[in-house]
């Protein structure tokens, strides 16, 4: 486990910049991370292609022998992309966004480049639409385990 202590909102400035570089230049398969937004759960269409980033729960992890006032943490996040698709293969982009997701947090394993603990997959949905609109959106949902300084938010 990484000694270095985190903050919740550095952990989701590291995800933010791994989501920024989702781009077709970038050699990815969409152009999500040329918009990020943090914290925002309702997107104009005129925003997309874009994603989000939104912070979960966190859960302290009990039991563990750290020195007080340090806690381990595990800390849920969804990230979610938007992009333009065939109206009647809409999947088919999903796909996209939830392999470049992916691809994006866990380029280097699964420590955010050792910045934290550890980092697990959770899983993934296709957002419901209606049918006939050319936008779709996916999500993947982690949970980043990192030490914080309770003394120090």
């Amino acid at each position: 486990m990484t000694t270095q202590h985190q903050k919740a909102e550095d952990i989701a400035k590291l995800i933010e910049a791994r989501m920024q570089q989702i781009t077709l230049a970038g050699g990815y398969e969409t152009d999500i991370g040329t918009r990020v937004l943090r914290g925002a759960r309702k997107v104009d269409d005129s925003w997309v292609p874009c994603s989000v980033l939104i912070e979960g729960n966190d859960d302290p992890v009990q039991g563990e022998s750290l020195k007080s006032p340090v806690a381990k943490i595990k800390q849920s996040y969804v990230l979610g992309g938007y992009t333009q698709c065939d109206p009647q293969n809409p999947n088919d982009a999903a796909h996209k966004i939830i392999r470049d997701l992916k691809r994006a947090m866990f380029a280097d394993g699964a420590t955010l480049g050792g910045k934290v603990a550890k980092i697990e997959y959770k899983g993934r949905d296709i957002g419901p639409r209606t049918d006939g609109v050319a936008i779709v959106f996916a999500i993947i949902e982690v949970v980043v385990t990192y030490v914080e300084n309770l003394s120090e938010p």
